[in-house]
């Protein structure tokens, strides 16, 4: 018979420890044992892929290998390598079954006998209880550690560089001069030139600065959350934002249903973590004044007569969206105005 074999791991630590290549060993071993044929082919590993989703590279390939009936047995290490969630288990073994493709458990396999679809039962539920177990831990221990003052996000604020632990000194942020510089030049043009976020955007593309990815041209998001950030006066903040399936997704996907949307939490659920400041307190709260009075008095914000093309058109000249502005002066004359 033709046979494949899947494996997976979820973590790198689980990567570096090879714990998929003894997993490949002891399959390919079983379909050496029961006389199939093993195409390299067909060979599907998932690598640091979580148990709890279905969006799995190598899983994808496999299910489409059975649909096309290229394999007739699919030896999997035990059900939670296929998945952790037992609806997911099911779906995969019934869409198996309904192309004639066997699916055999190195460990416990299971049959179609009450006791063993019972057993199948009640392992997903305990691979799903042990990952929430699990995920909790995880989650306890990075509040704990940010409680210790350690940094533990993974995106380095642009002006700062990441040190990771060292025996008593905690994983920390220092500063990078060379990123430095740009942030204090960006301040320095809202205080002292009055620039708005646009504005700053467009001079930094003019100017030699590149951003972190190398890439010449800067976004007005990067500039806001650089003139934003809490990190540059001093103070980190982790257990900031909670994640939520978002109301609204952009586009319908698999990841739909995931916490993939950002929501700030509580003020005093916030924890403080010290960092060198690239600005003093002053300037920071100057800018977010200034950026706060041209959030308010922003053209898009006027309300007051309706312009059907409101933004929707944009300078030939600079790319701005246009906007409209009512002369009552001039006779009530209108005009759009980037």
């Amino acid at each position: 018979m033709r046979a494949a074999i899947y494996t997976r791991v979820s973590t790198e630590r689980q990567e570096r420890q090879q714990t998929i290549g003894s997993q490949v060993s002891a399959l390919r071993d079983w379909a050496a044992a029961q006389g199939h044929v093993l195409a390299e082919a067909h060979v599907f590993r998932d690598e640091g892929y979580s148990g709890s989703r279905l969006d799995r590279p190598a899983l994808d390939a496999l299910r489409d290998a059975v649909r096309d009936a290229a394999v007739d047995v699919v030896a999997v290490f035990s059900p939670d390598r296929l998945a952790r969630k037992y609806a997911y288990q099911v779906l995969l073994l019934e869409e198996f079954r309904r192309a004639n493709c066997e699916v055999m458990f190195l460990h416990h396999p299971i049959s179609d006998d009450p006791n063993d679809q019972l057993l199948l039962q009640i392992q997903g539920a305990i691979a799903e209880y042990e990952r929430a177990v699990l995920a909790e831990r995880f989650r306890r221990g990075k509040l704990q550690k940010a409680r210790d003052g350690h940094i533990i996000s993974s995106k380095v604020p642009y002006g700062y560089r990441y040190e990771a632990r060292h025996s008593a000194m905690p994983a920390r942020l220092v500063v990078d001069e060379a990123e430095a510089a740009m942030v204090r030049q960006l301040y320095a043009w809202v205080l002292e030139d009055g620039l708005t976020i646009r504005q700053c955007t467009k001079r930094l593309n003019a100017s030699p600065w590149v951003t972190r990815s190398g890439r010449k041209q800067w976004a007005p998001s990067v500039v806001h959350h650089i003139l934003t950030d809490p990190v540059y006066a001093g103070t980190a903040y982790a257990n900031r934002f909670d994640y939520v399936v978002p109301k609204s997704p952009r586009r319908r996907s698999r990841r739909s249903a995931e916490r993939s949307s950002r929501r700030p939490r509580p003020p005093e659920q916030w924890i403080a973590i010290a960092v060198p400041p690239l600005v003093d307190h002053q300037t920071k709260e100057r800018v977010s004044a200034m950026l706060a009075r041209n959030a308010a008095t922003a053209f898009r914000r006027n309300k007051k007569h309706d312009y059907l093309l409101r933004c929707l058109l944009k300078c030939g000249r600079c790319g701005l969206g246009l906007h409209g502005c009512y002369f009552p002066a001039q006779g009530g004359r209108s005009v759009s105005l980037c």
